[in-house]
């Protein structure tokens, strides 16, 4: 399954040209990256968020696979819903499902659902992507939304 942008055009630009600028301006060179176990970055359209998400981004390395965990604003889907195969769509290219990671994670968990419900329509996760993209081509994402 490809899961195509719900909010470029709207939360961040569409055009991967246009979008590398803008998350450019966001971003800060000349800082300290360190290995992160994790994040907190918001998720809000970029004029709003993309200060502070440049600022987060910036100082991290990105690794061979994220795990992305965000607020389910829709409402669709189960409580805890992980989209385990397939690859999200983006501007500035795919990014492609760890399915190995996504499943191991199902086995793991009585809670965690496999669901692409909550992902279609869902902004919180989308927009972390460029801001990983611009420093890093080469990830894999877990995308989780949470109720």
């Amino acid at each position: 399954m490809i899961r195509t942008p719900a909010v470029a055009g709207r939360f961040y630009p569409g055009d991967i040209k246009l979008l590398n600028e803008v998350v450019k301006g966001y971003v800060q060179n000349n800082v300290a990256k360190i290995r992160a176990l994790g994040v907190v970055a918001p998720h809000a359209g970029y004029m709003y968020s993309g200060a502070v998400a440049g600022a987060v981004y910036s100082r991290i390395e990105i690794p061979d696979t994220v795990i992305l965990l965000g607020p389910n604003h829709t409402g669709d889907g189960p409580q805890v819903s992980l989209m385990a195969e397939g690859s999200w769509a983006m501007p500035m290219g795919a990014v492609s499902i760890d399915t190995e990671l996504a499943h191991e994670i199902l086995r793991g968990s009585p809670t965690i659902q496999s669901d692409m419900k909550a992902h279609v329509y869902e902004h919180c996760l989308e927009t972390q992507i460029p801001f990983m993209q611009y420093f890093r081509s080469d990830f894999k994402i877990v995308p989780i939304c949470v109720m």
